[in-house]
């Protein structure tokens, strides 16, 4: 069975209302909940007096302070649709699969883990940041039942391509075997 875990740290620089659209918007049906990090008592405070305004991202600077809270969701392989549909429409499968997939597999290949871009993400694109950057990501970690069904999901959502299209697509039933 195909399990995903998103989650992404919100900084004091940070909109927390922008953060959450960011990560609903790459994961759709995604149930976000929010943990606390650092001292902060009333975290349903900051979402109501966040003072960022509307035309910052959702990302600041914010360097040499640490996160307030994190933002966390999970679920099953539905939560993968948007991005699905996302690397189709911007033809990146074979750099996804490339940057993401194929560098952030397990050793035992039964998982993976990779960054999105907060900002990106934030305006509906999938971006995946060439080094670590912890303030500006989404952390997305991917696990399967077995290789073979990692194997599967791979074939789902980052299927072989010609000329960046898909060569053959699959359905999502496909991948837990149903």
């Amino acid at each position: 069975m195909i399990h995903i875990e998103v989650s992404a740290s919100v900084y004091p620089t940070e909109d927390p209302e922008k953060v959450s659209r960011a990560i609903s918007r790459m994961f759709e049906g995604i149930e976000i909940n929010i943990s606390e990090v650092s001292g902060v008592s009333e975290i349903s405070e900051v979402f109501e007096t966040s003072e960022v305004s509307e035309t910052a991202g959702p990302a600041g600077s914010g360097q040499g302070t640490g996160p307030v809270f994190r933002l966390t969701g999970e679920g099953g392989i539905e939560l993968l649709n948007t991005l699905h549909r996302i690397f189709r429409e911007e033809s990146i499968i074979d750099s996804v699969r490339k940057k993401a997939f194929n560098k952030g597999l397990s050793m035992d290949g039964r998982s993976v883990r990779f960054l999105l871009d907060k900002q990106v993400a934030f305006v509906g694109f999938a971006s995946f940041p060439p080094e670590e950057k912890p303030l500006d990501s989404i952390e997305v970690h991917i696990t399967a039942g077995s290789f073979p069904e990692m194997e599967r999901l791979s074939e789902w959502l980052l299927p072989l391509t010609e000329d960046g299209k898909p060569i053959i697509e699959v359905g999502m039933d496909y991948v837990e075997g149903v």
